[in-house]
């Protein structure tokens, strides 16, 4: 399948941008970026557009002269050797699993009406956003709004985490709706988000 040249482009240019900033093209690096393109955590280009554009590069060889350009560190030719190592452990993790988290449309919010309570995440607002890498939305509550960003977890429970409309609040709740054992989708949440064990309190 052949990519348009100006995706391809666009989707190289995200994913080489800060390349110069690794410590090097070895083989350690090109599992980090695999990792991250699987996880859904840095970038916002999902992984099978990623593999396409890698894919329609090797198959070009070559890459548009602005993704090239991107680099002071490394030639065109050093590029492509590590995208080719790249694309091989893209094919050896097939199928990939997905991301973290995916963000859900906050118009499902009023299903967790009765939703069961799963424990309270004593982290500001940055290191809840900074673990998740979403965004939350705002729901109307009285006369504030109420931060609530609702995800499915990579293990496909669907949970939603809601702050206050306090803006100075440091907690917030984790709310599940769904059947599987509580404790285990707390499990499945400390462990996607790397939440140090006193950082989230089982209600």
């Amino acid at each position: 399948m052949t990519v348009d040249p100006d995706v391809t482009r666009g989707v190289m240019n995200q994913l080489l941008y800060p390349i110069d900033g690794a410590p090097d093209l070895s083989d350690a690096t090109a599992a980090r970026l695999v990792d991250n393109m699987i996880d859904g955590q840095v970038y916002s280009t999902v992984v099978a557009d990623f593999a396409a554009a890698i894919d329609q590069v090797l198959r070009d060889g070559a890459l548009h002269p602005q993704t090239a350009a991107i680099s002071g560190r490394y030639s065109e030719a050093e590029l492509l050797e590590f995208l080719r190592r790249v694309a091989q452990r893209l094919a050896e993790r097939k199928p990939w699993p997905p991301p973290l988290f995916t963000k859900l449309d906050v118009a499902e919010w009023p299903s967790f009406g009765d939703a069961t309570v799963l424990g309270r995440i004593d982290r500001p607002m940055h290191a809840v956003k900074g673990a998740i890498k979403h965004q939350f939305d705002a729901v109307p509550a009285g006369d504030g709004k109420l931060p609530v960003l609702i995800l499915q977890l990579r293990t496909g429970e669907a949970v939603a985490v809601m702050g206050s409309v306090d803006p100075r609040a440091t907690s917030f709740v984790l709310l599940y709706r769904g059947q599987d054992d509580p404790a285990e989708v707390l499990a499945h949440f400390r462990e996607l988000t790397r939440f140090r064990p006193g950082d989230i309190v089982a209600v």
